[in-house]
This record gives C-alpha cells, sequence and structure tokens, in this order.
C-alpha cells in the first residue's frame, strides 16, 4: 500500500461471485467482511481501479468509506487542478525565462550595421527565445567581424536575459593614389579611337586607330631615346621610366544585345485577400496570439505599439502584421505583344545600362521561334572605351 489504501462498501448481494473473481484476478484484498448484507474491504490504491471495474461488470455497487496515504494528496490537488497548473507553469516560466535571450542591445548609432547585426544572429540560429548556455560567443563573434560590412571589432557580453553586442565601427581610411605601381590604358571595346584625354602615359594608338578588347592604347612604360654623335659616330642613349598612365580613350564601338520574350510567362499579381496577426513583444520576444499561419505568398507590413504607464513606454506591447497577399498566373501573348514586351526589355537596358553612352545608330532584327519572340539589336555607341590595368616590371 505504498500508495494509500481505500475502504469500500459493495452492495449487490450474492457476493460469492465476487469472492471467485477476486480470487481469479488475484486482488489482494484485505480485511474483507459481510454486515448487514453489505461487503465491507480494504484495498490498495494500486488496484482499486480493476476492482471497481469488476464490480461494475457484474453489476455490484461500491461506495468509498475512507481513503488514506498518498491518495489523499493527490486528491486534494486534484480538486485544486488550477491552483496546481498556475504553480508549474509560474515555475516553468522561472525556470524557462533565467536561461533564455530576450533582449538585444546593439550598441551603436547606426541603424544599417544594428539591422546587419541582428540579420547575422538571425543566421547564426540566436534569436529571442534562444538558449543562452547554448550560444558560442567566441563563434557568433567571429561570424559579425566576417560578415557585417563597416565595423572592426565585435563583443557579446551575457547580462541577465539581455545579449549586449558591443561594436566598434571602422574609420574609413583616405583615399590614397599610389605611384608605385604603373598602369597601362587598355580598350575594353572593339571600336575606332576618336578622342584622347591624356594625362599621364605613353600613346601608342591614336586617333583613327581600330582596336580591340586588350589592345593597350597608352602604355605605363615610358621609353625616351636621345642621339648624339661623338667623334662622327651616332650615339643613342635610352632611357625607360614606369609611370600611371591616366586619361580616358573615346570610340566608336558596337555592341550587340538580344532579348527574348516567351510567349507564356509567370506574372505576379496581388489579390484582395488581406490579412492580420498580432504578437505579444516581451522586450525582443515575440509570442503570436494566433494558432494557425496562413499559407501562399505574402507581403508584410508591421507596426507596434507599446503599453505606457505614467508616461514611461513599458517593454510590452502588441505587434501589427498586415499580410497582403499575392500568387502568381500564367500569361499568354501572341507574337506581336510577345515582340512589344522584348521592344520594352531594349528600351528598359538602354535606360539602366547606355546612358553614359551616345547612341549613333540602332539596328534591330526581330525573330520569332517556337517559344518566343527575339529581337537582337546592334548599338553603335560613342563614349569611353579604355579601363585602367595595373602591370608589374620585370626586374
Amino acid at each position: 500500500m505504498t500508495l494509500g489504501y481505500k475502504n469500500y462498501k459493495v452492495t449487490g448481494g450474492g457476493y460469492t461471485k465476487l469472492y471467485r473473481l477476486v480470487m481469479k484476478e488475484k486482488i489482494p484484498v484485505r480485511n474483507m467482511r459481510e454486515k448487514k448484507d453489505c461487503l465491507y474491504l480494504t484495498l490498495s490504491v494500486e488496484y482499486c481501479g480493476e476492482f471497481e471495474r469488476l464490480c461494475i461488470e457484474n453489476g455490484y455497487e461500491t461506495e468509498v468509506l475512507k481513503q488514506k496515504g498518498m491518495i489523499n494528496v493527490f486528491s486534494f490537488f486534484k480538486r485544486r487542478i488550477g491552483f496546481v497548473a498556475g504553480g508549474i507553469v509560474v515555475l516553468g516560466l522561472c525556470l524557462y525565462l533565467s536561461n533564455i535571450a530576450l533582449r538585444f542591445d546593439v550598441l551603436c548609432d547606426d541603424e544599417a550595421i544594428c539591422k546587419s547585426v541582428m540579420d547575422v544572429l538571425a543566421d547564426e540560429g540566436i534569436k529571442a527565445g534562444s538558449y543562452i548556455p547554448d550560444i558560442n560567443l567566441v563563434v557568433v563573434e567571429r561570424a559579425l567581424k566576417q560578415n557585417v560590412d563597416g565595423i572592426s571589432w565585435a563583443g557579446i557580453t551575457v547580462k541577465g536575459n539581455s545579449l549586449i553586442i558591443d561594436v566598434v565601427e571602422e574609420i574609413e581610411k583616405p583615399k590614397i593614389e599610389y605611384e608605385r605601381l604603373p598602369t597601362n590604358l587598355v580598350a575594353c571595346e572593339n571600336g575606332v579611337i576618336e578622342k584622347l584625354e591624356v594625362f599621364g602615359g605613353q600613346v601608342l594608338l591614336g586617333v583613327g586607330c581600330g582596336v580591340t578588347k586588350g589592345d593597350i592604347i597608352v602604355s605605363g612604360e615610358v621609353v625616351e631615346t636621345e642621339s648624339t654623335w661623338i667623334d662622327g659616330k651616332e650615339n643613342i642613349d635610352v632611357d625607360t621610366s614606369y609611370v600611371r598612365s591616366k586619361g580616358q580613350i573615346y570610340g566608336t564601338f558596337e555592341r550587340t544585345v538580344t532579348f527574348e520574350q516567351p510567349f507564356e510567362d509567370e506574372k505576379e499579381y496581388v489579390t484582395d485577400n488581406v490579412i492580420e496577426k498580432n504578437f505579444l513583444t516581451f522586450f525582443d520576444a515575440e509570442i503570436p496570439l494566433f494558432l494557425n499561419s496562413p499559407k501562399g505568398y505574402y507581403s508584410s507590413e508591421e507596426s507596434e505599439n507599446k503599453l505606457n504607464f505614467f508616461g514611461r513606454e513599458l517593454p510590452i506591447g502588441i505587434k501589427k502584421l498586415c499580410l497582403t497577399e499575392y500568387d502568381f498566373e500564367t500569361t499568354t501573348y501572341d507574337e506581336e505583344q510577345a515582340l512589344e514586351l522584348a521592344q520594352d526589355k531594349a528600351y528598359r537596358y538602354e535606360e539602366n545600362f547606355l546612358s553614359n553612352f551616345e547612341i549613333k545608330d540602332r539596328q534591330s532584327e526581330e525573330e520569332i521561334t517556337e517559344t518566343g519572340a527575339k529581337l537582337t539589336v546592334t548599338y553603335t555607341l560613342y563614349g569611353v572605351m579604355s579601363r585602367e590595368v595595373e602591370f608589374f616590371v620585370n626586374k
């Protein structure tokens, strides 16, 4: 009777059958006796369920007259299940909250750096609710130094439920033009030179010369010769120096680009379905106030209202997330529509990538394939067609 016992009163008459059933099931009853057409017995709590089942199945009624032991404790708590559940929840919360991260303080005034720091922490699996003892601070600090642009050092300190991330911003170095490495001005297009703006170096190809990609137009290797006559003989002195070739080479060149538009294209569209979801925020933790997450594709806008107490903002609030659903649909085009869309792509290309050039000529060729329309455009452009390339001097 480890957990206690119960004293039963059984009614129903004909207890011989019950005696046999108790013996057959090997139920260890005690103090079994009949009195005034009632059967009285004592039974350990472990066997009470089985005994009561036998009585019900065979038409006997049972009444518990007395119970002692741990069963009384269980009954006490059973009658006060709300109190017990609340105590367990509070105890669990205390144990849980004492070892999880609830707040992140990034000691930096640059919002972009703060956002990058939080993004890296999320990539490392660290967020509100993370178990602090499992966080390898050295690994996280190294990840911050490697992945956050604009910082030279990062350190993390644990204070209670807060992770304090201290960063040191990089001091921008002054831009210095080093003259130690010589450079060439090299053609980056196939075309014809029409104008030179050279502030250093030796010009190898002049106006009117045709060039291909990679040709050296202005060399950083400057060779000077001086001729003198001694005793009737010409003496030529060669002096080689290495400089940085500064300037820009302008010319006319061609560029061919192909734009394709398939007859079937998948487009994104916004539906009329707008869903609002709320979160309870506690420091940096976000507790969802909903059970099911919406399925599909959504764009989101969020806002947060913090609670105030006598004018002071509390770390508790409600975050509202407004979700606007969008989906994809397949659009079919005919030949004319596909060609128009290909022309639009060419126009956007000109706006984005050819704005620094003068378009002298534009020749287009249209083609209809099995899958869509193809537009091949050959541009005749005028503009900068050189770039500066460093080189090493052979010793």
